[in-house]
């Protein structure tokens, strides 16, 4: 239809949403940390949240909206329905954050049910598409199924997170609490935001540096380990046997160490020369692995948790989808200004030194900020949302270089084969 607008691969409104989220959760960091006296309560929870929920999942949700027909060869099924959920999702989790912050914990029944509402608007279509491929290619009806369990694990996370916001508002025991958070985080961050990375990644690297695994068996390795240790630190938690917790723990870890190790071989040999995203990566790694070590730390009785998960959500997983922002963010721009067609590379829009800068300033976050968690010393909190906010505001600026450029007037072909021959 003439003038119809053209739908994108990513909805770009919910990419730049958990942008957004990114950014207000360095303004949040610096707010929580200049409280006095210092202590972690529900605002460091509103923090949490819009980490977890406002920037992360928000990304994945929308970046899923290309990966699940693009990975499975299967149309969505109401994919209509699953993009208009997103927007519904972020005002929920706006509701949220607020009413953790403002320590409104009437609210949070609510607030949490708008959320629930929005993934399962988002789940369904997207559970109907993915049932689909099952019959499929056996490669594409395998990835199908993985894609199935780790949307599974977002759904139990959600559910749960309903019953303890029904219980800090008094609506359900209290008792939920001591049980249901601590596998609450092991579903979020491992089931569901972590194993999605780890099996995602397996293809998009390819872009990013110009080969895949030479390992075949890796990434179903270290998913099939991952995802078994958070089912078994879910059962340990139940039944509050510490010896069953530490076995999950273990599997866990040795998923995440067959990850990394992997993931290390395919950047060694990488021929693609855009290095910025390739060191996000190597960065996400290492963080991932040192945020599994401070796990370990608080299971031995280590006062590291709350250093364990800010390095699990802003050094493992948020470096990880830095590194996807620096490439498949890019290409999204790209294909915005130029049309579906476009191949032009990240490279060729984004300015190196910001790329390096972004990176060295959130590496200089993600460490002052578990320091400063792990010896409870707010100033160095403060630092690291200093720094983070200033990462996230070279990554904003080389994000509007790069749709600057992108939107310039390409020179015809013969003028870019003459450059191409020169240069």
């Amino acid at each position: 239809m003439p003038g119809a607008r053209r739908q994108q691969w990513i909805p770009p409104v919910a990419l730049g949403t958990g942008q957004v989220a990114h950014g207000a959760s360095w303004i949040l960091l610096a707010g929580l940390a200049a409280r006095q006296p210092f202590a972690l309560g529900l605002a460091a929870l509103a923090w949490l949240h819009l980490v977890a929920l406002g920037w992360l999942t928000l990304t994945a949700l929308a970046v899923l909206v290309h990966v699940i027909p693009a990975f499975t060869d299967a149309p969505w099924r109401s994919g209509q329905i699953a993009r208009a959920s997103l927007l519904v999702y972020a005002a929920g989790v706006v509701a949220l954050v607020a009413a953790f912050w403002d320590g409104a914990t009437g609210a949070l029944p609510w607030a949490s049910a708008i959320v629930a509402c929005a993934l399962l608007g988002y789940l369904f279509p997207a559970g109907r598409t993915l049932v689909a491929a099952y019959t499929g290619p056996r490669v594409e009806a395998a990835i199908a199924r993985a894609l199935t369990i780790t949307l599974s694990a977002l759904l139990v996370t959600v559910g749960i997170g309903v019953a303890l916001a029904l219980a800090l508002a008094g609506r359900a025991p209290l008792g939920i609490l001591s049980s249901g958070a601590p596998i609450h985080a092991a579903f979020g961050l491992f089931g569901w935001l972590s194993i999605l990375i780890m099996g995602v990644s397996a293809r998009t690297v390819r872009p990013i540096t110009g080969n895949g695994s030479r390992v075949r068996w890796a990434h179903i390795a270290a998913g099939t380990l991952a995802a078994s240790g958070v089912i078994v630190i879910a059962l340990g938690v139940l039944l509050s046997a510490p010896p069953i917790t530490w076995l999950g723990t273990i599997a866990l870890s040795a998923g995440a160490v067959i990850y990394c190790a992997d993931l290390a071989d395919v950047l060694r040999r990488a021929t693609v020369t855009h290095r910025p995203p390739q060191a996000f990566l190597a960065a996400g790694a290492v963080w991932f692995l040192t945020g599994l070590a401070l796990a370990i730390g608080m299971l031995a009785g280590q006062p590291w948790g709350p250093a364990a998960i800010y390095v699990l959500l802003t050094g493992w997983i948020g470096q990880l989808v830095n590194a996807h922002i620096h490439h498949i963010g890019v290409r999204l721009i790209a294909t915005i200004a130029r049309g579906d067609d476009d191949e032009t590379q990240p490279s060729e829009l984004l300015t190196a030194p910001l790329s390096w800068a972004t990176f060295g300033l959130f590496q200089c976050a993600v460490a002052a900020g578990a320091v400063g968690l792990g010896k409870q010393t707010p100033p160095l909190l403060e630092a690291a949302a200093l720094l983070g906010f200033a990462g996230w505001l070279t990554l904003v600026a080389n994000i509007a270089v790069a749709a600057n450029r992108a939107r310039r007037p390409q020179p015809p072909l013969d003028s870019r084969a003459t450059i191409s021959l020169l240069g």
